[in-house]
């Protein structure tokens, strides 16, 4: 099977995490920009070095944790 892209980054970013160890967020949110090991810094492999960044700082939150819940006496869309 193919490597993705994703497969690709987690490592990487998972190395310069835990050598970022104890530094602030935005020296670590650095240390990442830096780390790049591509080109150009755009297009669909750019786009998932920053996803990948994002779900491993766990700053990315799933759809499903963001729902908000029905109002009281509110009835459901579905029944």
């Amino acid at each position: 099977m193919a490597e993705t892209w994703r497969d690709r980054c987690r490592p990487i970013i998972a190395e310069i995490l835990e050598r970022c160890q104890g530094m602030t967020l935005a020296e670590k949110r650095k240390a990442l920009r830096d780390g790049w090991p591509g080109g150009e810094r755009k297009n669909h492999p750019y786009k998932i070095w920053l996803d990948e960044i994002r779900v491993q700082l766990k700053l990315k939150v799933d759809w499903r944790e963001k729902q908000i819940e029905s109002a009281p006496g509110q009835q459901s869309l579905f029944q």
